[in-house]
């Protein structure tokens, strides 16, 4: 199934996948800086949290909005 073009649009899902993964990598970095671990290596570890958790946000995000997509309920 695909997304039709009004899905695809909708701005607030993706702006919400972006809010929690920067909330988790943020949370990452303020647990990693108070236990003493080196800047470079807490900013490399944070960056890495964002990244895994928007991706898989993004992916779960995607999946439910092709399968409550309403395009093939107009097809029929």
């Amino acid at each position: 199934m695909k997304l039709c073009s009004a899905c695809c649009t909708k701005r607030w899902p993706y702006a919400m996948a972006v809010f929690i993964a920067a909330f988790t990598a943020f949370l990452t970095w303020l647990t990693l800086s108070s236990s003493g671990i080196q800047p470079v290596a807490n900013s490399f570890l944070s960056t890495i949290a964002f990244i895994l958790v928007g991706g898989a946000l993004l992916m779960y995000m995607l999946n439910c909005m092709r399968r409550h997509c309403k395009e093939d309920e107009h097809h029929l």
